[in-house]
């Protein structure tokens, strides 16, 4: 056995214990003491965005004041 096989097995190993991780969080069940989670609605955010930065636009001779 070289030096690359147990480092391999451990590279797939956290692959693994990783990938279950997260099909845990997509598909697991709720339980008692678990809150809500937001998907991404917009619903969710109480405060609204904040205005886009503005810059000045250029003049029609190229130049900004």
């Amino acid at each position: 056995m070289t030096w690359q096989e147990p480092i391999a097995a451990l590279i797939v190993g956290l692959a693994v214990v990783s990938l279950y991780r997260h099909l845990r969080g997509l598909f697991g069940g709720a339980n008692a003491d678990s809150q809500a989670s937001c998907h991404g609605c917009d619903d969710c955010n109480s405060q609204p965005d904040p205005a886009p930065a503005t810059r000045p636009l250029p003049s029609a001779t190229g130049r900004t004041h």
